[in-house]
């Protein structure tokens, strides 16, 4: 599998690891089953209830119908955008769409992949996104280009430190639930603080940084050094977050 490195805003290089083709194409053919379950299921209800039959027109049928089906039209759109980058097809290949830059993926970002899936894997079947991700060096397809996105693999020993994800294992406790009261944005900024002080060594900046947190936050730390208060807040968030 290859590797994509990215470097951050700060200059820091990370390491990932893309996903393959091979996982893509099986996680839109997951995708796929699920939207198809889900039109036959709507579609059963709408027939038993004879909801589409209570209007005289064809344009008033067909919107009842179009308003029953627009979670598959908007699939991927939707999920993206609720699971941080993910569908449940990727979720289940361990696959998700982040940033080029380390960042977590905006709305805006979900949609334009969403939109452009018209041209990667509407109009031709799948062959210009196929092609396209063939031939970029980050695996891309167009609608990736145009975003400034790309599909990475979460399985596997992948160091995801220098950007707001950040793995946490499943029985941890969080401390400081306030951190919700964090966007990420905040979290990215004190994520390269911290990145900083790794490098600098610069313990004032490390106190000035804590004292902000715990200043937004409303909180102090509960017996730990600056630093240790500030790791905590960081799994804090990217556990409460994974399971909003």
């Amino acid at each position: 599998m290859a590797k994509l490195t990215i470097n951050t805003t700060q200059n820091i290089k990370i390491d990932f690891k893309n996903s393959s083709l091979g996982e893509r194409i099986l996680a839109s053919l997951l995708d796929f089953i699920f939207k198809a379950l889900y039109a036959i299921i709507v579609w059963y209800v709408v027939v038993a209830l004879k909801l589409h039959t209570g209007f005289e027109d064809n344009w008033s049928q067909g919107a009842v119908i179009l308003i029953c089906m627009s979670p598959v039209i908007f699939y991927s759109f939707i999920f993206e955008s609720i699971l941080q980058g993910c569908t449940p097809g990727k979720k289940i290949l361990g696959i998700k769409v982040i940033k080029i830059d380390g960042y977590q993926a905006s709305v805006v970002d979900y949609f334009t992949r969403w939109i452009m899936r018209i041209i990667d894997l509407g109009i031709s079947g799948a062959l210009i996104g196929v092609i396209a991700m063939i031939f970029s060096e980050k695996n891309q397809r167009l609608g990736d280009m145009l975003a400034g996105t790309a599909v990475i693999s979460t399985k596997g020993k992948v160091a995801l430190s220098a950007t707001i994800f950040q793995e946490v294992e499943q029985e941890y406790k969080p401390v400081y639930p306030q951190v919700l009261t964090l966007s990420d944005n905040d979290v990215r900024i004190i994520k390269e603080a911290l990145q900083n002080f790794r490098h600098s060594r610069d313990y004032v900046l490390l106190n000035k940084l804590s004292d902000k947190i715990q200043k937004v936050m409303g909180v102090q730390k509960q017996g730990s050094s600056e630093l240790e208060f500030i790791e905590v807040v960081l799994k804090d968030y990217n556990y409460l977050t994974d399971r909003i």
